[in-house]
């Protein structure tokens, strides 16, 4: 797109008037995976008016909630905060102002916000109480590795050496035939006290359902790729619903069981997003107790075919959306 691209925590006190756009991802300040807090404020306070603010967690309030809550200098330089950043407050002082003034930016609510989706989706479910206009949309699966079975590594086969290619899986070696896939469940989440009741409206009667996720319940916590081969092994992925449902959030999810070649049950409002068919979108886990192996293995047909023809993966499709988002 005619860009170079640095993915990088800023220096604080660095200046940025030679990039076009200056893209910040926000989370909480108090989340133990937001290690750069002072660094992406500083970047949001030197970006000016080239600021695009981006979320790569859907759990949108809480993280303006979050950073809003930092509006004074007792809550910016918390000790847990100052603890997860590994940070001297010393050194920050100086910087006081702008740390604070980043805060007020975002609070505003009134900068450019990028969000991964599927194309279709009210994005206002995600960002409620922010401008329409402001919202933009794009689609990361065009050059997302999907890990389908065989297929599950960071890097392209071509770049591979000879013997990291040779002990590579094969996709005819990891992908289960429907006549070898097991009538079973899975259900892969982080936050299940949220989603219990979603699970219950299901209808799951015979099959076992395996939780994944929770190590303190005995549950597997695996990798990708290693969940990837979980979902070509058991016949349907039971992919929990949320508030924000209908706002066609990005999952890689959707794609990887559909290359699994089995069947995905989710909240009819995002399956909509996803396949634009009712019946296809309103599949339950009842319904899959009942089908016959080919039923299933049809169902799980349609579902690839619906995916991909509504969601094709098309680099210039991505690339129309984020020049739009991106105002380049």
């Amino acid at each position: 797109m005619g860009h170079t691209v640095d993915q990088r925590p800023v220096e604080i006190g660095e200046a940025l008037d030679d990039y076009d756009k200056v893209i910040v991802f926000l989370a909480g300040p108090r989340q133990l995976v937001a290690t750069q807090v002072y660094e992406g404020l500083w970047a949001i306070k030197a970006a000016g008016d080239k600021l695009v603010l981006a979320f790569d967690d859907w759990q949108t309030k809480g993280i303006f909630d979050g950073i809003a809550a930092c509006k004074d200098e007792e809550k910016l330089f918390a000790t847990f905060i100052l603890g997860v950043n590994k940070k001297e407050l010393d050194d920050l002082k100086p910087f006081t102002k702008d740390f604070l003034a980043a805060v007020d930016i975002v609070s505003r609510r009134d900068k450019p916000v990028l969000l991964s989706v599927f194309a279709g989706g009210d994005l206002s479910l995600l960002v409620p109480d922010y401008p329409a206009e402001l919202l933009h949309g794009y689609n990361p699966n065009p050059y997302h590795h999907n890990r389908k079975p065989g297929d599950r590594a960071d890097i392209p086969a071509s770049e591979l050496d000879f013997l990291e290619a040779q002990a590579s899986p094969e996709y005819d070696e990891d992908f289960v035939a429907s006549r070898y896939k097991l009538n079973k469940f899975n259900f892969a989440s982080l936050v299940q006290s949220q989603t219990k009741k979603w699970l219950k409206k299901q209808g799951v009667i015979n099959w076992e359902v395996e939780f994944f996720g929770n190590k303190k319940e005995g549950q597997r916590r695996l990798k990708e790729g290693e969940m990837v081969q979980v979902y070509a092994e058991q016949w349907a992925s039971l992919m929990p619903g949320y508030p924000h449902a209908g706002s066609g959030w990005w999952r890689a999810r959707p794609l990887q069981v559909a290359d699994a070649g089995s069947i995905l049950i989710g909240e009819p409002k995002e399956m909509m997003l996803y396949y634009q068919d009712e019946k296809v979108a309103n599949i339950t886990a009842q319904d899959v107790e009942e089908a016959t192996p080919k039923m299933r293995e049809a169902i799980a047909g349609a579902q690839r075919t619906l995916l991909y023809k509504y969601h094709p993966l098309d680099k210039q499709v991505q690339q129309q959306e984020l020049t739009k988002a991106l105002n380049l």
